[in-house]
């Protein structure tokens, strides 16, 4: 394979990973959703539910053994205090390990709550806000993984409402799996649209360091990330 076939090869692979990570969460979003409103369940509380939360653990689940290259994915939500309601954070959250499945368990009494506050997130609080997916990082995920992380998230919706977020974890080294086999000796850089980097085969950038582009132009471009060669 030439330096030519080897670069096609990379872009092919690079929107592989970004596009069926953005999809898998999509579509997950939309399972949920339709879930919920098929239980005529219209507000956050909702995912409290035993129920409920019975009823989206199979979509979970599904979505974890059909991605290729996630590592996680679940489901989170932000409940607002009412007279009837106490300010809740909800994660439904599960994993891959030892060849199988696990859910993530936490413990959510005052002081881990302020930890888990998803309104400070930007996996949580863009996608919200845009009202549209979004991929956030590389970031150091101390919550579900402790390792340097890519998470996809998409609105979850029910009748015009958002609930949550699904959301997709993708482990920086899994990318680094996956396209190291296919630089060969080029050094190559992927980051993402802020130009934080997620992939380097150069020594001298650590991945989540900002990439100076000086004025380079890169080579590939997607909605979410962009791939430079040096």
């Amino acid at each position: 394979m030439n330096h030519s076939e080897q670069l096609r090869a990379l872009i092919l692979k690079v929107d592989d990973i970004i596009n069926s990570t953005v999809e898998s969460t999509g579509l997950l979003a939309e399972k949920i959703g339709h879930c919920l409103d098929s239980q005529n369940k219209y507000g956050p509380e909702a995912l409290l539910e035993p129920a409920v939360k019975l009823a989206i653990l199979p979509l979970i689940k599904q979505t974890l053994n059909d991605n290729l290259y996630c590592s996680g994915t679940g489901v989170a939500g932000h409940i607002e205090s009412t007279d009837s309601v106490q300010e809740y954070w909800v994660l439904e959250w599960w994993y891959k390990k030892d060849n199988g499945l696990k859910q993530v368990s936490l413990d959510l009494d005052q002081s881990t709550q302020q930890r888990l506050d998803f309104r400070t997130f930007e996996w949580f609080k863009t996608p919200i806000s845009e009202g549209k997916s979004y991929i956030h990082g590389p970031y150091v995920d101390y919550i579900c993984n402790t390792s340097l992380t890519l998470t996809a998230a998409v609105p979850v919706r029910v009748e015009g409402q958002v609930l949550g977020v699904a959301a997709l974890d993708i482990l920086v080294s899994r990318i680094e799996e996956e396209l190291l086999p296919l630089c060969a000796s080029q050094k190559v850089i992927l980051t993402n649209l802020e130009g934080r980097i997620i992939f380097s085969t150069n020594p001298r950038l650590r991945i989540g360091e900002l990439f100076n582009a000086e004025h380079q132009a890169p080579i590939h471009r997607n909605e979410y990330a962009m791939l430079y060669r040096q």
